[in-house]
């Protein structure tokens, strides 16, 4: 009889794993789905993860994903588990087979309780209703943060009158290391193996993360840059009409104005991710503001669409950055204690981890 039920993932299962995201669109009118070259690439960047795969006569049509960090709640180190994909087929979303995808989570539970987390916590868009009711129904998840995905299109080349430096992460990492957390230590979900280095090792193999600096007199400002587009990418299924009498419009003003990219349907949207805002002095944010012209070209010269980035609400660096945005998402996080504790979490104000966007 051919396999079916809920199962560990195998590297084998990558190419079903791949075909699973495209099955799976995401979005009412713009409908766009997840393109990569390995679908375990995420869980390569933490180091560890566990993900439970469903199975009806051979066929992969359910995923779930999660991973185990030490992070700061509250000030203390705390084990968690941060899960990070859930997926299952259109085809069995309505089934007595897809029922499969509750084993599989109590499954992730277990596995989550047995290594030691307190809590197993995630993000969902803040209209995913059916996420929002799963989670519901997964006993007790509460939700005990927000976190907003600003992107700013990608235009034409913009003037920078000062060149920034690449920072030496191996000669200035450790004290890049000490501002960040400086800037983000005190606020929940901060990585504790990131406390004293701005990347792990498997971060820095990859050769996607990097770090510019601008200084002028007694002001300076940082950013962080992720080239997730050489890995991980959207395909857009299907355009609104406005979407699709915008792009001749724009294609043809574009050379003389600042009009983002709109793609065609079945063509990429590809992300720069921009990560550890950190400015300082009279002139430190008009710096950092260079540092988003600096980024922006960067990607328009690779022809990337959108340079995103991750905040908490009230972040001192997310009004600046959303006034070039064109789109802000709203997620809400949520979390189940593992324990048995009367603890209230909060994840405001939170860390934002580059390593969770996708």
């Amino acid at each position: 009889m051919s396999e079916s039920g809920i199962r560990e993932a195998l590297p084998s299962d990558n190419q079903a794993l791949i075909e699973l995201e495209r099955a799976c669109p995401q979005g009412s009118r713009l409908v766009m789905h997840s393109e990569r070259y390995d679908y375990f690439y995420r869980a390569k960047l933490f180091g560890n993860h566990h993900t439970i795969v469903a199975v009806d006569h051979g066929r992969i049509f359910g995923v779930l994903a999660a991973t185990l960090k030490k992070v700061l709640l509250g000030g203390e180190e705390t084990t968690a588990a941060y899960f990070y994909d859930l997926r299952i087929h259109p085809d069995y979303r309505r089934t007595v087979a897809g029922r499969n995808m509750l084993k599989a989570w109590i499954e992730l539970e277990k596995w989550a309780a047995e290594s030691g987390a307190a809590i197993m916590y995630g993000a969902v868009k803040g209209d995913n209703e059916v996420m929002l009711g799963m989670q519901r129904k997964r006993n007790a998840y509460r939700f005990a943060g927000e976190m907003l995905i600003a992107s700013r299109p990608v235009y034409k080349k913009k003037p920078v009158d000062l060149e920034p430096e690449l920072v030496d992460l191996s000669r200035d990492g450790d004290e890049l290391a000490t501002m960040v957390f400086a800037e983000y230590g005190s606020r929940n979900l901060f990585p504790v193996e990131l406390v004293n280095t701005c990347l792990t090792p498997p971060m820095r193999e990859t050769g996607l993360f990097s770090c510019y600096r601008l200084r002028s007199g007694d002001s300076w400002a940082s950013v962080g840059l992720y080239r997730i587009c050489r890995e991980i990418w959207m395909r857009v299924v299907k355009l609104p009409w406005y979407y699709r009498t915008a792009r001749p419009v724009f294609e043809t003003l574009r050379p003389v104005l600042p009009l983002p990219v709109v793609p065609r349907a079945g063509g990429e949207v590809r992300y720069f991710h921009v990560f550890n805002h950190l400015a300082g002095g009279p002139h430190g944010l008009a710096l950092w503001k260079t540092l988003l012209s600096f980024v922006n070209n960067l990607a328009f010269a690779e022809g990337v669409t959108l340079v995103t980035g991750c905040f908490d609400p009230g972040d001192r660096f997310l009004p600046m950055f959303s006034r070039g945005a064109i789109n802000t998402i709203s997620y809400k996080t949520g979390y189940k204690p593992l324990k048995k504790t009367d603890r209230e979490y909060s994840f405001s104000p939170f860390a934002p981890d580059v390593r969770d966007m996708d």
